[in-house]
C-alpha cells in the first residue's frame, strides 16, 4: 500500500531485472512519493518484531544518495544443488479461503482475525506453534502501531518437504506513524477498529472467537507487551549503529509506549 516494490535477483551485491519467468530473490522497496521514513519505519518495525521472537522476513535498509529503501529477501525461494533458485509454492490468506485482493480488509468483507485463526488451526503443520505466532503478530500490531495488518499480509508456505507452515511475518509498518492514511485496523480485535480504544475485554472477545483462553490471551499480551518495553530503546540504539541517526524512530517509540502501558495496567490492574 505504502511502498513501490520491485523483484530483483541480486549476486555477488548486484541486482538484476527478471525476464519473462525468471526466479527472483529478492524484493526492493522503495519510499513512496507522498510519504517519507516508509524504509525506516518498516525495517526497524521488523527488527522490534524480531527482537521478541516474531518470525520475520530478512530486510536490510539501504541508500542510494540520499534516497533510502529495504533489501528484503524471498523467504518462498531456495537454491539448490544446481546453484539455480528454486521457487517455494506460497499462498497468502486471501488466496488460500478463495477471497480476492478486494477482501483484504475485514470492513470490506474479508477474513476476520478468527477466520485467519482457523485456516492455520487446520492446514499448518505445526497448528500449536503457528497459531501462537499468529495471535503474538495480531498483539504486536496493536502494540506497535501497525494498523495495516491485513488478510494478504499473511501467507502459508509450502515446503519441499510437504510441510505447511505460516510464513514469516512481512509487511511490518508502524503505520500510525504516518499521516494521511487510515489508522483504524484492517483485521478487528473483537468487534473494535480503533487501535487506541482497545481494552482487554476486546482481546478477550477475540480470544473467545478463536475458542483461546483468557488466561492465555492475557499472558501473551503480557510477554508481548513486556518484551517491546524493554527492547524499544536497545533496538532504536542498534538500529542507528547501522544506519546512522533517525530521530523520526521517536514517533514509533511513543506509540509502543503508551499502548504497551496502557494494556499492562489493564492486566496488572
Amino acid at each position: 500500500m505504502l511502498s513501490y516494490k520491485c523483484p530483483v535477483l541480486c549476486l555477488d551485491n548486484q541486482y538484476y531485472v527478471p525476464k519473462s519467468i525468471a526466479p527472483t530473490s529478492h524484493i526492493l522497496k522503495f519510499d513512496p512519493q507522498h510519504y517519507r521514513n516508509v524504509p525506516a519505519y518498516e525495517t526497524f518495525t521488523t527488527q522490534l518484531a524480531a527482537s521478541i521472537n516474531l518470525p520475520v522476513i530478512d530486510i536490510v535498509l539501504h541508500s542510494i544518495e540520499g534516497n533510502r529503501f529495504v533489501k528484503i529477501a524471498r523467504y518462498d525461494r531456495i537454491w539448490g544443488n544446481d546453484n539455480k533458485i528454486k521457487r517455494l509454492h506460497q499462498e497468502d490468506v486471501c488466496q488460500a479461503l478463495g477471497l480476492g485482493s478486494e477482501y483484504k480488509y475485514q470492513e470490506d468483507g474479508g477474513p476476520s482475525f478468527a477466520d485467519c485463526f482457523r485456516l492455520v488451526q487446520n492446514i499448518s503443520s505445526n497448528p500449536v506453534a503457528d497459531a501462537k505466532n499468529l495471535l503474538r503478530w495480531q498483539i504486536f500490531n496493536v502494540l506497535a502501531g501497525n494498523s495495516d495488518g491485513h488478510a494478504k499480509n499473511l501467507s502459508l508456505l509450502y515446503a519441499e518437504s510437504g510441510q505447511i507452515r505460516l510464513a514469516p511475518f512481512y509487511d511490518l509498518i508502524c503505520t500510525r506513524t504516518i499521516e494521511h492514511i487510515d489508522h483504524r485496523l484492517a483485521v478487528y480485535v473483537g468487534d473494535k477498529r480503533d487501535p487506541g480504544t482497545i481494552m482487554l475485554t476486546h482481546w478477550h472477545d477475540l480470544a473467545k472467537q478463536c475458542n483461546v483462553t483468557e488466561k492465555s490471551i492475557n499472558q501473551l499480551i503480557f510477554e508481548v507487551a513486556e518484551g517491546l518495553l524493554e527492547r524499544i530503546s536497545p533496538e532504536w540504539e542498534i538500529f542507528e549503529e547501522r544506519y546512522g541517526p533517525y530521530p523520526a524512530l521517536q514517533r514509533i517509540e511513543r506509540i509502543v509506549n503508551k499502548q504497551c502501558l496502557r494494556i499492562l495496567r489493564e492486566i496488572n490492574g
